[in-house]
């Protein structure tokens, strides 16, 4: 399926820099989580009467991918001025305005210290920009059908599932992303673009699974976030990738500098061997020379010896 690229603009988050404190909820106000069988006097906190389900800590994989996430986003989250609930209860209203509440995986809000242990729409007068899931073997289907239709209900702009562990409880071998945003009040399913990449516009990231590691990446530069272990793990090999590349440059450096002495006792070589030459011609011309002069004197005593020889016989006959 080709890519799609789809302009969305930040809905206005008001309010946002409001100092929060959590209030009980009033006790005319009844909350939807108030078992059945107590009829008054019940406990207001927000907290109170948790099922087995609610008070259940997040363990084993699942717990281990959101607190991965929570860790790997913290730092670059909080330079924008914004913080990941782990496992906070969201509390809302439904259709009867009643009081509710759920609990997703990962809430991003504002960053806010210390955090709150809860969302509360009544409190904070708008809904979190963006709630992330990771399904586990009990939530699979109730996270992929039920938490989009009550979050994006809920006016929440981006809803992520992460579907990360198989009915076994195991990590998948590949973890899948699904995500929805909410586009004028239309729930719209996020396409991947070209690099197989979900964007998360509340958080100026895109996110990407590769078999079964995770990766977030900065919109803006392009680079991916690292947790503490991973980051120290990226520069020991980058320390590592940069000693052997000052290894490689000083033994290029070397390689180079002995080619350079080669060149250069080549060059002598060929220098001494060239004055070598230049003797031993100077040499044989000087041989030549030295050939063509004895040969002129041989020739000139021929010469004399011949006109010595041709008197010699003259005066010979005339003395007969």
């Amino acid at each position: 399926m080709p890519s799609v690229s789809i302009q969305l603009q930040k809905q206005p988050l008001k309010n946002w820099s409001q100092t929060i404190v959590a209030k009980p909820v009033a006790k005319y106000d009844r909350p939807g989580w108030i078992p059945s069988h107590i009829k008054s006097n019940w406990d207001t906190y927000p907290y109170a009467y948790q099922t087995e389900e609610e008070m259940m800590p997040q363990g084993g994989l699942h717990g281990l991918l959101s607190a991965y996430i929570c860790e790997l986003l913290r730092s670059y989250l909080k330079a924008q001025n914004f913080m990941l609930l782990q496992d906070p209860f969201l509390l809302y209203r439904d259709k009867q305005q009643i009081k509710q509440r759920i609990a997703p995986d990962l809430l991003l809000m504002p960053f806010r210290f210390p955090p709150p242990l809860s969302y509360d729409m009544d409190v904070e007068q708008v809904p979190p920009p963006c709630v992330i899931e990771i399904t586990s073997p009990d939530s699979h289907q109730k996270d992929l059908d039920d938490n989009k239709i009550l979050y994006m209900s809920l006016g929440i702009s981006t809803y992520l599932v992460i579907d990360a562990i198989n009915p076994k409880g195991e990590l998948r071998p590949q973890i899948e992303l699904q995500g929805w945003r909410l586009i004028n009040g239309n729930t719209m399913k996020i396409i991947a673009d070209r690099e197989s990449c979900l964007v998360l516009p509340e958080m100026g990231l895109k996110v990407s699974a590769e078999g079964q590691k995770l990766f977030f990446i900065d919109r803006v530069t392009g680079n991916r976030l690292f947790n503490s272990t991973e980051l120290k793990r990226a520069l020991e090999s980058e320390a590592e990738r940069a000693e052997m590349e000052a290894q490689r440059a000083e033994m290029e450096a070397q390689r180079a500098e002995i080619e350079a002495q080669r060149a250069k006792m080549e060059a002598q070589r060929a220098d001494i061997e060239a004055k070598r030459a230049n003797s031993e011609a100077k040499r044989a011309n000087s041989e030549a020379k030295r050939a063509n002069i004895a040969e002129q004197r041989a020739a000139e005593e021929a010469k004399v010896r011949h006109v010595a020889e041709a008197e010699i016989a003259r005066l010979k006959a005339l003395l007969g």
